[in-house]
């Protein structure tokens, strides 16, 4: 009669010779990926997924990052691939990969040929609004084997989402405007992606929501023309402001100006749609409506 020891053993080798299942997945972009098992060497290149592998605990199969891939730390001391100015397609398609994660905000149709032409298998993702950030997490839960973390992480992010709304929906609107660009052509967040529902959730009114695109070039004269009472730049200089009014001297002459509503803000908070996003929006809250506090986010015991 076998031991309870010897059992387990023949029941792990029994698991590690059997055959690999095949796997598929949809991507956002509609497009079916069949691999012969579960993904367990993978790479990413957009920063947020990153962001995301390390949040659900997943590192363990993160063979490597792009070079914006900076945050947490411990993934600077995952291998970096090339992707700025253009992809390195060769230390790419070296790194032997099952997978490749991306974002269809930063690889185009082209890119993604470049790397399938390799025999590289690419999934992207897509977020126009919060709740795909969500599902984009959970998505990754299952195709990373850690699906009850990436449940847990994405609830609890739609969770502080519903309290953040609570308290901000029956306060003023504030007209705000998100500046993307402060040279010419000035650029904005238009209506048709994740930060306009951002401004709105957080409590103001983004006055180029009806814009289609998520991210508008727009004139000096229509930025005066939207009377902001509010204005946010995200950047990561602390002279984005006064380098707007150089290169456009008459955006000086708003309502945000005379109010002092002006903020520069960390640009890796809102750009990067992962677990930091909710931080973003909790920020944007407490900058539209300052007498509200973080206290008063945090969930009764």
């Amino acid at each position: 009669m076998l031991s309870c020891k010897s059992e387990n053993q023949e029941r792990k080798k029994l698991i590690e010779n059997a055959p690999l299942i095949s796997q598929k997945y949809i991507d956002d972009t509609g497009k079916e990926i069949v691999l012969p098992g579960k993904p367990k060497k993978v790479l990413s290149l957009a920063p947020n997924i990153t962001e995301i592998i390390f949040a659900i605990g997943a590192e363990d199969k993160l063979i490597g990052r792009s070079q914006a891939c900076d945050y947490p730390e411990a993934a600077l001391y995952v291998q970096e691939f090339q992707t700025y100015p253009s992809l390195d397609l060769e230390q790419i398609k070296a790194s032997d990969a099952d997978l490749l994660l991306v974002t269809d905000e930063i690889f185009t149709e082209e890119n993604v040929l470049q790397l399938e032409r390799l025999g590289m298998n690419v999934y992207r993702q897509s977020y126009k609004k919060l709740e795909d950030v969500y599902r984009g997490i959970k998505k990754l839960g299952v195709i990373l084997d850690v699906e009850a973390q990436a449940e847990h992480l994405a609830d609890s992010l739609a969770d502080l989402e519903k309290r953040i709304i609570a308290r901000t929906e029956g306060l003023a609107k504030y007209r705000t405007i998100m500046l993307i660009k402060n040279d010419a052509p000035l650029m904005v967040a238009g209506g048709g992606g994740y930060l306009n529902t951002l401004i709105e959730k957080a409590g103001a009114k983004n006055v180029f929501a009806s814009l289609p695109k998520a991210y508008q070039d727009i004139s000096p004269e229509d930025f005066v023309a939207s009377k902001p009472e509010y204005l946010i730049l995200p950047s990561s200089s602390d002279q984005a402001y006064a380098e707007l009014v150089a290169n456009f001297p008459a955006l000086y002459f708003t309502k945000a100006q005379e109010t002092g509503q002006i903020h520069i803000v960390d640009p890796d908070i809102l750009y990067r749609p992962g677990p930091r996003l909710l931080d973003g929006l909790l920020m944007l809250s407490q900058i539209f409506h300052s007498q509200l506090t973080k206290d008063q986010f945090v969930p009764a015991p």
